[in-house]
């Protein structure tokens, strides 16, 4: 009996310590999860309403305060929640305050019609999605407080053509006015856009980099650049050609995956691994240029299409017999 009793006072403690910490509350047209305990407030989206409404939420101008009051009891606004603004198709510009220290995963996602945005110096995190297809954004500043920035954070942001890192940040840098996010730590081009040049220190361009960048028609990789890394530039409908250098030796799964303009490719590494569907669905490819003397490794389903494949004209025979490179129709370039 005492263990049953035992029981039921620990669930119960529980049950109102949940109910302290986070209980859904709209104050002045926002909602909230207020955290009774720490006195702090997390920005969300009505919980309460059918899972195809939320994208009605917020619209036009929205304000972030500090501090709000509920109860009598202020709470300071810490952070903005995962999926908070999703889809708020109607949502034109948010003021966040100096309070805020991390903005959630697809906090802003699919906001089409917001326009500007600014991020303040208090903020650390950036979650992954959390501007993604927002696509009247047409730039965005990185302040120094930020140390970490999530996969895809800036994808299919159609519009977007200037992205700045300030120099006081430690973590990432946009050098050379290059219009990117670059890692200190490692050079890896995190996030681009469709006004991004590519600077020579980089060695990496990250994951989902370019991901849905429609507006993107053109892009030069320098010669610092060893990997690209999964659906880098998948997605880019406007990219017409790449020319990957010799100093590449892994592209990516999925890397240009569904850039249905792509034309031409040119890959000129002699050791480029090539990871599967780096080129599916990328159905207007003509022609293939390779430059290695060796069949590069290759996994099933790279290419949507097998059409004119270009290669050095002593080894068209290696890639005549070639796993998978004997689907395309082999010519050989003289030098």
């Amino acid at each position: 009996m005492e263990k049953t009793y035992s029981k039921i006072m620990m669930l119960s403690v529980a049950f109102m310590i949940s109910m302290a910490t986070f209980a859904e509350t709209k104050i002045n047209g926002v909602y909230y999860n207020l955290d009774g305990n720490k006195r702090q407030a997390q920005v969300t989206y009505n919980e309460s309403a059918p899972a195809d409404s939320y994208s009605s939420s917020y619209s036009g101008a929205v304000t972030i305060p500090q501090v709000v009051t509920y109860d009598g009891k202020e709470y300071t606004v810490t952070s903005i929640g995962e999926e908070a603004f999703f889809e708020n198709i109607g949502l034109t510009s948010v003021t966040i305050p100096n309070s805020i220290k991390s903005i959630g995963d697809k906090a802003f996602y699919g906001c089409s019609a917001l326009t500007s945005v600014t991020i303040p110096n208090s903020v650390t995190t950036i979650g992954e999605g959390a501007f993604s297809a927002c696509n009247a954004l047409t730039s965005i500043n990185i302040p120094g407080s930020v140390e970490s920035i999530g996969l895809g954070a800036f994808s299919s942001c159609n519009a977007l053509s200037s992205i700045v890192v300030d120099k006081d940040n430690t973590v990432y840098d946009s050098r050379n006015g290059c219009n990117a996010i670059v890692l200190i730590a490692n050079n890896m081009l995190v996030a681009g856009c469709k006004g991004t040049i590519i600077p020579n220190t980089v060695t990496g361009i990250g994951a989902c980099a370019f991901y849905g960048c429609q507006s993107l028609t053109n892009i030069s990789i320098p010669n610092s650049v060893r990997t690209i890394g999964n659906n880098a530039f998948a997605l880019c409908y406007g990219l017409s050609s790449i020319n990957i250098p010799e100093s590449v030796i892994t592209i990516g799964r999925g890397a240009f995956m569904l850039c249905s303009s792509l034309s031409s490719v040119t890959i000129n590494g002699v050791n480029t691994s090539i990871m599967s569907y780096a080129f599916d669905g990328c159905n207007s490819v003509a022609s293939v240029k390779i430059l290695s003397q060796n069949p590069p490794a290759i996994d099933n389903m790279t290419f949507a299409v097998y059409r004119d494949l270009h290669v050095p004209a002593s080894v068209v025979k290696a890639y005549q017999v070639a796993d998978y490179w004997k689907k395309f129709r082999i010519v050989g370039d003289k030098k």
